[in-house]
């Protein structure tokens, strides 16, 4: 009984570890990425974004709703251009890169995601991870 009472705390242990290290990922990863996509915009004489507390939630929710749903989606994008507040808002999603690196890639590599990343109209990103999928919004005014 005891040798399995410490087989289950052991299990615990673990999961808690590693449930902890996917959420210290998850704020990491997003920054990283933030980086990228503004040392990308600078590159092409382009300004930074600023990172926006709002429109940084709004892609954190839409992120959780995708791994929910178990897909990648722009459902209600126009729901969370009315709640960012602002005029306009660019939308990128992905899912199952292993990193911000590899995620910046993938998107430099599309028309449009690349598009998105470098569209002159916007000042502000929110950048939300959840699980395996990322969604960055960018907006202006």
């Amino acid at each position: 009984m005891r040798r399995n009472i410490a087989r289950l705390f052991l299990a615990f242990s673990v999961c808690a570890v590693a449930a902890s290290a996917a959420a210290n990922n998850d704020d990491e990863y997003p920054q990283r990425l933030a980086a990228l996509v503004n040392q990308y915009r600078a590159s092409h004489g382009l300004p930074t974004l600023m990172v926006d507390a709002t429109v940084a939630s709004l892609a954190h929710e839409h992120s959780a709703a995708m791994a929910k749903a178990g897909q990648l989606n722009h459902d209600d994008f126009p729901s969370r251009v009315r709640r960012s507040g602002l005029a306009m808002c660019v939308e990128n999603v992905g899912w199952n890169y292993p990193s911000p690196e590899d995620q910046f890639d993938g998107w430099r590599a599309s028309p449009g995601h690349n598009l998105n990343m470098l569209d002159p109209r916007v000042d502000r990103m929110g950048i939300g991870a959840f699980a395996d999928y990322i969604t960055m919004i960018a907006c202006g005014k």
